[in-house]
């Protein structure tokens, strides 16, 4: 009998802790590119710019990842079950390893533009600097969180056995039927919408402070 991943996956992986539901991102990051040459300014751009083109890389990574639990749900009842299911393990590795390839470079750079806030005297830019530093440092633990949640489903894919699921068996789809829409999604149970609605939230406004930064203070 088949059940649904998510079920499958609950009795290995604990699911995230629930946080706050913004709305989805409008609008991309930008990055800041022409400002004063003064040391706060140049960390300013450098750092700021350092850690979104990485956030941006996974989140276009995330995009993927969002397509593949979608096809991972979709696969129990197939004929083909296990190689797709082989295929499907494949890829989710492969996207797992390109977002944690990014996340220590990304927090280095928040680091680096957090301590960009001593290098003005001005209490507003510096203010500025530490509101922007704490929005990407939220958008980045949350994807964070989600290359750890994903990692977690992974090793859930490895450990389940395929050579004792029988696609055509009924009672599977019985089940299916009797379970509730949160445990018939790998996505639901992740709260994984939930979680890039975070990352897109955090994105938003600190695009809106780097803009706002730049204009008062390091435009030329």
């Amino acid at each position: 009998m088949i059940l649904p991943f998510a079920v499958l996956l609950a009795t290995i992986v604990a699911p995230a802790t629930p946080g706050p539901v913004p709305s989805p991102s409008a609008t991309p990051l930008r990055t800041i590119a022409t400002v004063k040459s003064t040391p706060y300014c140049t960390a300013f751009a450098a750092h700021f710019n350092g850690a979104v083109q990485p956030m941006l890389v996974n989140d276009r990574t995330l995009d993927s990842v969002s397509v593949s639990l979608d096809d991972i749900d979709s696969i129990f009842h197939k004929p083909d079950f296990a190689i797709r299911f082989g295929a499907e393990r494949a890829k989710l590795t492969k996207y797992v390893d390109d977002l944690q390839k990014n996340l220590p470079f990304m927090q280095t750079q928040i680091n680096q533009l957090r301590a960009g806030e001593a290098l003005t005297k001005d209490a507003g830019a510096r203010q500025e600097m530490h509101q922007l530093a704490q929005e990407l440092q939220r958008a980045y633990d949350k994807q964070k969180q989600l290359a750890t949640d994903l990692l977690g489903v992974v090793q859930a894919m490895m450990q389940t056995d395929t050579s004792n699921v029988d696609p055509t068996d009924a009672r599977g789809e019985l089940a299916d039927m009797q379970l509730p829409a949160d445990m018939k999604s790998t996505k639901s149970y992740l709260r994984f919408d939930g979680q890039r609605d975070v990352i897109g939230d955090a994105e938003d406004k600190a695009g809106d402070l780097a803009i706002d930064e730049a204009e008062k203070y390091c435009t030329k």
